[in-house]
């Protein structure tokens, strides 16, 4: 198993986005699209709209899913859709309806409960809300859920596996923060789930 410097397996961050985006291998861009040199546009993406909005956005889906709440959720998801520029958000849609498609893990009722709302039009079923549930659906601890979907943003932006790990690398030390600040400090609020 290929491990980076910063300690991330990357299969394992392979293998736990396919369990909440059996999609993973085709993906395309989301909300980034690199434009310039990938660096740049990835550290810009993180500081311009992952950072401010889709960070917390993910943190909150993951907070509620563990609290059963798919109202919030579904509430989330529309101010998402308020926050996000019409690229991104047309792109994060269109990824979300892939998502959509795939069946609830058999007896998990929040799933279908967001499935169902979306579809009833009370919110939009951008990605990023969908991958959350998922993932929490899925025991999925919340660094390595968000991590998850930063490789995602990645996959549909650069080629090369080497310069997709070393963007990831650049944004540990952000979410780390965000995480830490979030959770007050404690590690226990980092996983979301039994």
């Amino acid at each position: 198993m290929r491990t980076s410097p910063a300690g991330f397996a990357i299969s394992q961050i392979r293998e736990i986005v396919a369990q909440c985006n059996p999609d993973f291998d085709s993906a395309r861009p989301i909300t980034w699209s690199a434009q310039g040199p990938g660096a740049e546009s990835w550290e810009e993406w993180l500081q311009s709209l992952f950072g401010p909005i889709l960070l917390p956005h993910l943190w909150g889906v993951l907070d509620y899913s563990a609290r059963q709440s798919a109202r919030e959720i579904l509430l989330l998801d529309v101010a998402l859709n308020r926050e996000l520029e019409p690229g991104p958000r047309q792109n994060s849609i269109a990824a979300g309806r892939v998502l959509l498609q795939r069946h609830a893990p058999r007896g998990e009722r929040l799933v279908a409960k967001i499935q169902d709302g979306i579809k009833a039009g009370e919110a939009f079923g951008h990605f990023a809300t969908l991958y959350a549930v998922r993932c929490f659906t899925f025991s999925i601890p919340a660094r390595t859920a968000i991590f998850g979907y930063l490789a995602q943003e990645l996959a549909g932006g650069v080629q090369d596996e080497h310069t997709r790990l070393k963007l990831l690398e650049a944004s540990i030390e952000s979410v780390n923060e965000f995480l830490r600040i979030s959770s007050h400090g404690l590690n226990e609020g980092l996983r979301f789930h039994g």
